[in-house]
């Protein structure tokens, strides 16, 4: 459960850097992340999809999509997981919530433990207990705090983790 206020941390953190050091910034929403190195831009872009996507939830444009799975392709674990929070938003978007499933669970076995447990997270956000085998292979992870995630989302999710994933308590 650590993880979960670590993520909520970053997230603010993130947001809160993007706030404070460009008060009336205009974010264009063509910023292409393939060729911009910007990272002032890029964290804009994500501050103000995630405020949108707060406020009024909606599916993502095709433009959008693109760069959040541009993010979760990225060389750097934390932006990697700032492209699986904004996969979560996929709860709302019929279309790309089976691929936003898709990035989560290929980023299970990510070699950071943060992008693991970020993915574990947000299969919770996308409902994906579909994938509840997956995460329980995490149970035995070597870092605690993707066990610890592993374990938090199972049993959100009714399972114990002491019998088979496939069997839900009630």
């Amino acid at each position: 459960m650590r993880l979960v206020g670590a993520c909520c941390l970053l997230a603010v953190a993130v947001l809160l850097l993007g706030c404070s050091n460009r008060q009336g910034t205009v974010v264009t929403r063509s910023t292409s992340f393939e060729t911009s190195t910007d990272e002032d831009a890029v964290l804009d872009w994500v501050e103000a999809l995630e405020t949108e996507l707060r406020q009024s939830p909606r599916p993502f444009t095709d433009d959008e999509w693109t760069k959040v799975k541009q993010l979760c392709e990225n060389s750097d674990p934390g932006i990697r997981i700032v492209g699986l929070y904004l996969c979560g938003f996929a709860r709302n978007d019929p279309n790309r919530r089976s691929e936003a499933i898709q990035i989560a669970k290929n980023l299970l076995s990510d070699q950071e433990p943060n992008v693991r447990a970020s993915a574990i997270l947000t299969l919770h956000d996308l409902d994906a207990r579909e994938t509840a085998s997956e995460i329980k292979s995490l149970l035995n992870d070597a870092d605690e705090h993707v066990r610890e995630d592993a374990n938090a989302v199972l049993q959100a999710w009714g399972y114990s983790v002491s019998e088979p994933v496939s069997q839900p308590t009630e």
